[in-house]
């Protein structure tokens, strides 16, 4: 992993980047356990690795989504 400590993104931008990691965690994984989510994104003790390396890779994803397409919507649906 390269060091992308100086690399910011705004509260915003990084609360619509959770939703957007979690969701293609959940595509991904078919897992619906927030448990496998949190574990996933714990770093090993002593190191800067992820104890999930692919969830890495949905965040460093999500982010750059955030960037070129902006937030999900939910489509409200009229009764």
């Amino acid at each position: 992993m390269k060091d992308e400590r100086t690399e910011l993104i705004t509260k915003k931008e990084g609360y619509e980047a959770m939703l957007y990691a979690i969701k293609a965690y959940w595509e991904n994984s078919g897992s619906k356990d927030l448990t496998d989510i949190l574990s996933g994104g714990e770093y090993w003790q002593g190191t800067e690795e992820p104890a999930d390396s692919a969830f890495w890779e949905y965040w460093t994803e999500a982010i750059e989504k955030v960037k070129k397409d902006g937030p999900m919507f939910k489509v409200l649906r009229p009764e």
